[in-house]
């Protein structure tokens, strides 16, 4: 069911060719000078181009900007066959948070025959290794920093690595960036799980590092954190959001509530404070509205043409695009609601 709220009321130029002034020397003096010059030179000494010094940023007009994908929650199982269909995230680097290992380790716990909680118990997820395959082509980095990552242990946790690093896909555990190059630069994903009750305003440690790994490249930031079915960030989230964008990171990602929330524009960065659901294979969420939201990280790692695409979340079946007005306004309005100005431009909601 959803909970209805009200509706929202360069690149650079190039240089011009050198023009001949009048009266200049002729041609030939000018041939003379250079052979007499070169002539006389030491014999190290070569002709050549501009010469950058070691280390140096290239100029922004060689950099070439690439496209972020990013979705919420997904938990793996022997069903359905293929959660994912082909496209739904398109872009260089496409991102979502695992939510239990991938490990012939353990057993899965807390779920009955039909795959439903049962209620008092924990919950346990675990899927074959083989399953990483439906993810192959179509996912390139995955958090692994959230409350069922360790549902079979730290080595069914190292188990899923290995997993998803065999069909190519990086992960991002706590102290572990995930990196990746594109476009010529390295792309860090940095991963935090934060309780509900966790103390966001003391926490120091990601923001240095994502101070740290800005210096060094372009940084995206996947947490999970919320709390359960709330469509709105505390004032405590919004804190930290900022300060990790103000820090460096270009986009911050979140998950968790298994609800969505709003995206809001930030300075040269955005902050999705949860995605919502991707797809479940057990039936222990009924929460099928979510989105994936898209922005391509330009030259100076500024997030750009952000644009939101609503989706319906896989319970027990592929995740699919999503039609419904009423959906787009509910993302419209929460993302008003933070600041953000947004628009609908065919199928997507543009955040600005």
């Amino acid at each position: 069911m959803r909970v209805a709220r009200p509706a929202p009321v360069r690149a650079l130029a190039s240089q011009p060719a050198p023009r001949i002034r009048a009266g200049a020397a002729p041609l030939g003096c000018c041939l003379l000078l250079l052979v007499i010059f070169s002539a006389c030179a030491p014999p190290s000494v070569r002709l050549a181009g501009p010469v950058r010094p070691v280390g140096s940023i290239p100029p922004v007009g060689s950099i070439r900007p690439f496209e972020v994908a990013a979705a919420g929650d997904l938990q793996l199982g022997e069903a359905p066959a293929e959660p994912l269909p082909a496209g739904l995230l398109e872009g260089e680097v496409r991102l979502v948070n695992l939510e239990g290992p991938l490990t012939a380790r353990g057993e899965e716990a807390g779920l009955d025959a039909e795959g439903r909680s049962r209620p008092g118990e924990i919950v346990r997820f675990r899927a074959a290794p083989e399953r990483a395959a439906v993810l192959r082509g179509r996912i390139d980095v995955v958090s692994l920093a959230n409350n069922h990552a360790l549902d079979q242990g730290e080595a069914g946790r190292d188990d899923t690595v290995r997993a998803l690093a065999a069909v190519g896909i990086v992960t991002a555990l706590p102290g572990r960036p995930a990196t990746l190059v594109r476009a010529g630069r390295r792309v860090l994903v940095l991963a935090r799980d934060f309780a509900p009750a966790a103390d966001l305003d003391a926490e120091t440690a990601l923001v240095e590092e994502t101070r740290r790994a800005a210096a060094g490249g372009v940084v995206l930031v996947s947490l999970h954190w919320g709390h359960t079915g709330s469509l709105l960030p505390t004032a405590a989230q919004r804190r930290l959001g900022a300060r990790l964008i103000d820090a460096g990171a270009t986009a911050v990602l979140g998950h968790g509530p298994h609800t969505l929330q709003g995206v809001e524009r930030r300075g040269r960065g955005i902050i999705a404070y949860s995605l919502g659901n991707l797809a479940f294979a057990c039936g222990c969420t009924e929460v099928a509205d979510a989105y994936v939201v898209r922005f391509v990280v330009d030259g100076q790692g500024r997030a750009e043409a952000v644009r939101v695409r609503p989706v319906v979340a896989g319970l027990r079946r592929a995740a699919a695009p999503a039609s419904d007005p009423e959906l787009y306004e509910l993302i419209a309005t929460l993302s008003a609601d933070l600041g953000s100005r947004v628009r609908r431009e065919g199928e997507a909601l543009v955040i600005e």
